[in-house]
């Protein structure tokens, strides 16, 4: 099982994501690329991450066409980019946290994009957290 972040990660949740009918259906729509990218936040412990890890997902109309990895993704420019601590994520990642709850008390913040576009997609956020889900976190 691979481990969360890494490049190994990003294209097995890639893969699960082209594997799940449900987010096929729900991800109809959706045509912008979004970079996650994982930091350390306070009471995290120093060092957890020094770089900012981060991953591309192109995804298009409930289809991930592609994955690109950033050993630091500061500077990488999406249409979208949502970060977050690892244990935020992990939250999310574990169903702890609904996504989209997530994004509205800021556990995952919305560097760049419309918010309002990501609201409108709930059913491909669970979506995309049960594939995440299939891949696991180690």
């Amino acid at each position: 099982m691979p481990v969360f972040p890494s490049r190994e990660w990003a294209e097995e949740f890639c893969r699960a994501l082209n594997e799940s009918p449900s987010y096929r259906s729900s991800g109809q729509g959706w045509v912008w690329p979004i970079l996650f990218k994982v930091r350390t936040r306070p009471g995290e412990p120093p060092g957890l991450f020094p770089r900012e890890p981060g991953f591309v997902l192109e995804l298009e109309n409930g289809e991930c066409k592609g994955v690109d990895w950033h050993d630091d993704a500061r500077g990488v420019e999406a249409p979208f980019v949502i970060s977050a601590g690892y244990r935020d994520w992990k939250d999310v990642i574990e169903g702890r946290v609904n996504p989209m709850m997530a994004i509205l008390r800021r556990k995952l913040v919305v560097e760049k994009g419309d918010v309002s576009i990501l609201l409108r997609y709930p059913k491909a956020a669970l979506d995309m957290v049960a594939a995440a889900q299939r891949v696991g976190l180690d």
